[in-house]
């Protein structure tokens, strides 16, 4: 029987590393959506806590927001990119366009609606560290809003030393000019007290 090697060979979608970033790009955009749907369903049939429900679903929403950006050059909409793949996530669909999770009124002033921005904002500014953005004017308004928003939280010690982190660092940059970058030591050390910051905020040890 006559064999064909070529048929043993690898299939790969890309041809060079940019389109595999491409791909690799649409395949976590698409695991956050299909983790947001199962979520969506498992709080509808009593299947999680709302507090947990509340923490995952905010944690999923800021890690679209990043993900999104890195496919919004191939798709305008999310609605286009699950049309291109050919899937249907309409539960994670309208939860993405409320931009909450379902648990949390709509109203801005409300000790919910702030724990979830401020773990939606700690998110943002721990995944900016991981793609290795360091330039203060992508960091310091992004850190400023996230102190502000802790600050509006009541029932928030006023002794909860992550606040007190959150300060030194703000402290730190404001001394910089707005190109100047933080280091790598820097970057580290800021992500290891903004994680630390999200672990409370997750398990409610404050």
């Amino acid at each position: 029987m006559e064999t064909r090697p070529e048929l043993f060979e690898e299939v790969r979608l890309y041809k060079n590393p940019k389109e595999r970033e491409r791909y690799d790009n649409q395949a976590n955009l698409f695991a956050i959506v299909s983790t947001l749907e199962h979520l969506e369903k498992a709080y509808i049939r009593d299947c999680i806590k709302p507090n947990e429900y509340t923490s995952a679903c905010a944690n999923l929403l800021a890690q679209y927001k990043i993900a999104f950006k890195l496919v919004e050059s191939d798709f305008k909409t999310i609605e286009d990119f699950l049309k291109k793949f050919k899937v249907h996530f309409p539960i994670a669909v309208a939860r993405i366009k409320e931009d909450r999770p379902i648990t949390i009124k709509d109203d801005k002033s409300s000790s919910s609606k702030l724990i979830a921005q401020t773990v939606s904002l700690l998110i943002t500014l721990m995944d900016k560290l991981r793609l290795e953005i360091k330039a203060n004017d992508e960091i310091q308004p992004d850190l400023r809003e996230l102190i502000d928003v802790m600050n509006r939280i009541t029932n928030l010690p006023s002794d909860f030393d992550g606040k007190a982190k959150l300060k030194k660092w703000y402290s730190q940059l404001q001394q910089m000019s707005a190109t100047d970058e933080i280091d790598e030591n820097q970057s580290r050390n800021l992500l290891l007290d903004l994680d630390s910051i999200l672990y409370a905020f997750n398990h409610g040890l404050f």
